[in-house]
């Protein structure tokens, strides 16, 4: 009778330490490549707890960081010129494409909740998402 193979069992990747990363990355990079970089490894890390509590955190701190305006929700976002020239370089997903739909120059961030079917912290995430990539600005 021969033996079985000796092979062990794959052996998973070692979780990282998103702690020291997740903070290095903040300050080298800023939250939104920090975000993109947490969202790039759910692929390796699909239910690292750690890596999803990290990106929540870091989805707040954009939410946040979009509502440190000085009008708060009185705020008026705009679509910017870039974005009515040449909006098929943008890759918005549904959800986008129906908030900057909305977008008219007229609403404040306000009445825009109102009457978006998703829920507030979506919203304000995908209209800060919207800001980030230049489609909308939400002037001074």
């Amino acid at each position: 009778m021969t033996p079985m193979s000796t092979l062990s069992p794959p052996k998973a990747p070692p979780v990282p330490d998103w702690s020291r990363l997740v903070a290095d990355s903040i300050v080298q990079h800023g939250a939104w490549h920090t975000y993109m970089k947490l969202v790039e490894a759910r692929g390796r890390y699909p239910d690292d707890l750690s890596r999803l509590g990290y990106t929540e955190i870091l989805r707040n701190m954009i939410v946040r960081d979009f509502l440190h305006h000085p009008k708060g929700m009185q705020a008026m976002p705009k679509l910017t010129p870039e974005f009515l020239s040449n909006f098929d370089r943008f890759n918005l997903t549904a959800q986008e494409g129906y908030l900057v739909s909305l977008i008219d120059g007229r609403l404040d961030l306000q009445k825009l909740l109102l009457l978006s079917p998703f829920d507030h912290f979506t919203t304000l995430f995908n209209l800060a998402k919207l800001q980030h990539e230049r489609a909308i600005t939400v002037p001074q």
